[in-house]
């Protein structure tokens, strides 16, 4: 199977040293990954260096392409990045904010497009809303969608379900779940399965939005494995220094009262 994203000795970070160290890892055409591991130990930071916006050492490659030797017009039409923070510089609406995301593939079908994901996200009545009028969980879906229309076949998400309600949560994990089951053709006229990676504080939800998970610590890989196969209770010691399971255990409690 080929490599959506394949990283060796891969190090960067933000010019006092490197905030993630010697990062090995392949992920399949396909697959759905969760990145986990306490704050500060790199996630946002491997995103970055996987889509080329930060400088790295090692090698980063997405389909096959090194990420640092493409334009970005080029690479973004191959991976695209949902931020944590993402903002808008201009009061633009609900719709213009979603069509920004087309423009990497030069506006083909930019109306279609908009169209579908705003239904997906469910947005399509805030269309013509201002962004800065909408709630955090608002913008959060609107953001998602304009990433959504890049129409890439890699998606990197930091902490996509963030600001969301449960209701909304539910329906933004079935839209991306959806949307990994699918491909997407790039502009050179090939088919790649679709592949998720996100970066996800909730370990339930990280387990449910994966095929693979990797744990970080220290900038470190501490562990990787198929999402059913890994150790839970040792590794969540081990990177979060307390017992994750006895604490996940108390708030289950609080459900069968």
């Amino acid at each position: 199977m080929s490599s959506a994203v394949h990283l060796e000795k891969l190090s960067a970070g933000y010019g006092a040293g490197d905030v993630i160290k010697d990062i090995t890892l392949d992920i399949p055409e396909g697959t759905k990954v969760a990145l986990a591991g306490p704050n500060g130990c790199g996630k946002t930071t491997l995103l970055r260096a996987m889509s080329g916006l930060i400088p790295s050492s090692g090698t980063a490659e997405v389909l096959g392409h090194p990420i640092m030797s493409l334009s970005r017009r080029k690479a973004a039409g191959f991976i695209s990045l949902l931020t944590q923070y993402s903002e808008n510089s201009f009061e633009f609406t609900v719709r213009q904010t979603v069509e920004l995301g087309c423009y990497a593939n030069g506006g083909r079908e930019q109306d279609k497009i908009t169209d579908e994901v705003l239904k997906q996200t469910n947005l399509s009545s805030l269309a013509d809303t201002p962004v800065s009028m909408l709630s955090g969980g608002q913008k959060q879906r609107v953001f998602l969608a304009r990433t959504l229309a890049q129409r890439t076949p890699v998606l990197l998400l930091d902490e996509p379900l963030n600001h969301l309600d449960v209701r909304f949560t539910k329906e933004i994990s079935d839209v991306l779940l959806e949307w990994a089951s699918g491909s997407t053709v790039t502009s050179d006229g090939t088919a790649h399965k679709n592949t998720l990676i996100g970066v996800y504080h909730d370990i339930s939800m990280a387990r449910m939005m994966s095929d693979m998970i990797v744990f970080l610590k220290d900038g470190r890989l501490v562990t990787k494995g198929n999402t059913g196969d890994i150790d839970y209770k040792s590794v969540l010691n081990d990177v979060y220094d307390m017992d994750v399971a006895a604490h996940m255990e108390q708030i289950a409690s609080l459900w069968r009262e």
